[in-house]
């Protein structure tokens, strides 16, 4: 602290003390020191942007664009990451099998391909949409119909608005329920018999088809007339109906729309429009007169059947009072070991968890589309039976 005869102007402080001065040309020499540490900066820098278009052009699926940088979460990502099998875990499906999913898309098949215009009609204009990448997008989509994510969590995955998960679903599912339905899926009887597992094929050669009813639980209806055609006897639940049918090694061949719970087997199959793709099945060669179907006790067909001249493999049915003769019950269990198949490729259908558990009533608007989607998609998955 200064005493009183300590106090001076700041013209006398600068007199006295000359070292607190820097001299103009010192400033300059500053100056100047600072503008070429700059300079080296600056060269560092770019010799620092070099190295990394080189290494991004020498690993290109770790490239990625400005509009990519903000979907971390990408098909490279998961097929790369240190869990195994966690790529098939969200998907359904391994690397390569998306990869060729992609193809049967007509959106790009791998990382480097160039990004192709959307084949998806979106239901509303969204600028995150247009910004995410094709691959991305099927990608958040599959990772819905397996394991049923909720639109929250697929929004923190990919780094984009709830909106804009919802919006992207429903337009893909609309886009992929027509490129799907446009399939020709029920094979030439030839096919079929090429692709025959021996033991079916010694057993019931002309048997070309195998037909079952699959039923899944929906959220109880606010109306009273909907509780009662919805509601499911044998599941004790209100429920949905469908009719599927299948090749001997398990492929899915036809998948009806579906149907309220409470209808029979016997009048969904008159219903759903099997009866005429059968009829032109018969007309262009595809099956023939006294091919077979078969079927469970359950589905009371057999007039309907023989009606377009084909016949039908059901296991026969016990009299009352009197046991059943030996030639039935062997009949009864090769219909069983080979009926299974069916039943086995619903259960592989319904490993897609949007469709295995409960479906919420928001969701019945677009469910027949989510249906046929997840069947068609498990025919792109191994085959259950190999030939």
């Amino acid at each position: 602290m200064l005493g009183k005869n300590q106090i001076h102007t700041a013209d006398q402080i600068h007199t006295e003390d000359p070292h607190q001065d820097r001299t103009e040309d010192q400033e300059e020499e500053e100056v100047n020191r600072l503008k070429s540490q700059l300079a080296d900066k600056e060269k560092e820098n770019a010799l620092l942007r070099e190295e990394i278009k080189t290494y991004q052009a020498s690993h290109p699926l770790t490239h990625t664009t400005p509009t990519q940088a903000h979907y971390q979460l990408t098909p490279e990502t998961i097929s790369n990451c240190s869990v195994p099998e966690y790529f098939k875990y969200c998907t359904g499906f391994n690397y390569d099998e998306f990869n060729k999913l992609c193809a049967f898309f007509r959106i790009p098949s791998t990382a480097t391909d160039t990004q192709t215009l959307s084949p998806v009609t979106y239901h509303k204009v969204d600028q995150q949409i247009n910004l995410m990448p094709l691959r991305q997008q099927f990608l958040l989509v599959l990772m819905k119909l397996r394991q049923n994510f909720d639109l929250i969590k697929l929004a923190f995955k990919f780094q984009v608005p709830e909106r804009t998960v919802s919006t992207l679903f429903n337009s893909w599912i609309d886009f992929m329920y027509g490129r799907l339905g446009n399939m020709s899926i029920w094979p030439h009887r030839d096919s079929i018999t090429e692709n025959m597992p021996d033991n079916y094929r010694a057993e019931f050669p002309t048997t070309f088809a195998i037909l079952d009813g699959t039923e899944i639980k929906i959220e109880k209806p606010t109306s009273l007339l909907l509780q009662s055609q919805t509601y499911s006897n044998y599941k004790s639940a209100n429920t949905l109906k469908c009719l599927i049918a299948c090749d001997p090694r398990g492929a899915i061949i036809f998948v009806s729309t579906l149907y309220p719970g409470s209808i029979s087997d016997q009048e969904i199959f008159r219903q759903c429009g099997i009866k005429d793709l059968l009829k032109g099945l018969l007309q262009c060669g595809y099956l023939k007169a006294g091919d077979g179907l078969m079927v469970d006790k359950g589905f009371l067909i057999e007039k309907d059947v023989k009606e377009l001249g084909l016949n039908l493999n059901i296991p026969p049915f016990a009299k009352s009072n009197s046991q059943m003769p030996a030639t039935d019950v062997e009949m009864t269990k090769k219909i069983a070991k080979h009926r299974v198949h069916v039943e086995r490729a619903i259960a592989k259908v319904k490993k897609f968890k949007m469709v295995s558990g409960r479906i919420p009533n928001v969701r019945l608007g677009n469910i027949n589309q989510v249906w046929f989607v997840v069947c068609m998609l498990s025919n792109f998955q191994p085959n259950i039976i190999k030939a």
